[in-house]
């Protein structure tokens, strides 16, 4: 399983989309973040389909930018496989956020306001 396999079409466009518009250093704050995840959760498809069910929740969020991949990964225990990994993901999100506050990366998602 691929971390894609299981997104529609119109969400795989919107990911492109936020990466294409993303700049280098985010790029890079991004695959560390799903490094960091994968390593903890394990890169098997239950790992994988936590992954992408993140990445479909920030991006279904209006976040603009995948490097806020680290403030959605703690909030993810309502899908199925985060109730048998929720130790993991608990893990998962402190060392994440861990890494975020050692690169300075912003506490709330980049997303337009809604006036």
């Amino acid at each position: 399983m691929d971390l894609f396999s299981g997104m529609d079409e119109a969400l795989k466009k919107k990911v492109v989309l936020a990466w294409a518009e993303m700049k280098e250093n985010e790029k890079m704050h991004f695959i560390n973040q799903v490094t960091l995840a994968l390593i903890v959760l394990g890169n098997d498809a239950n790992g994988k389909a936590i992954i992408s069910s993140v990445l479909e929740r920030l991006v279904n969020d209006g976040s603009k930018d995948l490097s806020d991949f680290g403030l959605y990964i703690g909030d993810n225990f309502a899908m199925k496989e985060a109730i048998v990994h929720a130790e993991k993901i608990k893990r998962a999100s402190v060392i994440i956020d861990g890494y975020r506050i050692k690169n300075a990366l912003p506490s709330e998602p980049h997303k337009d306001l809604q006036i």
